[in-house]
């Protein structure tokens, strides 16, 4: 699943609006992780807690609210004076401690503000970007009709793709980037493409010589590298090769930020 196909999916359950902003400030979020910005990964963070709290916060009291303060919107979850139509009332309970925990280390460790005994760092960093992808997974799971692995998978890859490097235009998925080596491409594609892909398929979709593609996946696939491996008719991309692609996906995303 594609970020707008999540949101889409997504949008059938809850305001659009605010399911259009979750995913994209996931998605800056996992983007300012993977460039080590950690000031601004808790900054993200925050942002992500105050969007996914206005959703549970409108699903639980019926109002949609696109202003309404985290505290506010959590204050209503934890009330039990009050009617809740939140699916699982247990889920939203949980979702509210986890938002409250995120936002309140954002503010409280000094991302917000410049502090003189503060400075923002990657365990901090970690522990919010985790916990994001737990409060999304939950938001998919509970509002989305697919199962949970389905689930993991959209969220595992929004996490791998932080911004669109790769686009289908038709049927076709197309690098963004005419940078990358014949290797590299193969490697991207791969990581999109859950399910593996033949070498037919590599072939159609990479703008380059094809003996050069069969080469670039021989040399992949030769012991000394390992980094895809086939089964059947399908490549397959490896924890080896996934190492190697998204250090280089990193390195493309700091180019184009600058």
């Amino acid at each position: 699943m594609l970020p707008k196909e999540i949101t889409d999916a997504l949008a059938k359950a809850v305001e659009p609006k605010l399911a259009e902003q979750l995913i994209q400030e996931f998605v800056s979020l996992e983007e300012a992780f993977l460039l080590k910005r950690w000031k601004y990964t808790e900054l993200d963070g925050g942002r992500f807690a105050e969007v996914a709290a206005r959703i549970v916060y409108s699903v639980d009291s019926t109002n949609v609210s696109l202003t309404k303060g985290v505290d506010d919107c959590l204050k209503y979850v934890d009330n039990d004076q009050v009617s809740h139509n939140f699916p699982e009332r247990q889920g939203a309970i949980h979702l509210a401690k986890v938002l409250r925990s995120i936002y309140k280390l954002r503010s409280q460790r000094g991302a917000v503000h410049v502090s003189p005994t503060y400075t923002a760092n990657e365990i901090d960093s970690r522990l919010i970007v985790e916990s994001a992808r737990w409060v999304l997974s939950e938001i998919l799971r509970i509002f989305v009709q697919s199962n949970r692995e389905q689930v993991a998978e959209a969220v595992r890859n929004l996490a791998r793709f932080p911004q669109p490097l790769i686009r289908t235009y038709g049927d076709i998925p197309l690098l963004q980037s005419v940078t990358f080596t014949t290797e590299e491409e193969i490697l991207a594609h791969l990581l999109y493409a859950t399910d593996g892909l033949p070498v037919s398929d590599l072939i159609a979709t990479i703008p380059k010589d094809p003996s050069g593609v069969r080469r670039a996946v021989k040399k992949l696939a030769a012991a000394a590298c390992r980094q895809i491996v086939q089964r059947g008719q399908r490549w397959f991309i490896t924890d080896l090769g996934i190492n190697r692609i998204e250090d280089r996906i990193a390195k493309e995303i700091t180019q184009n930020s600058k």
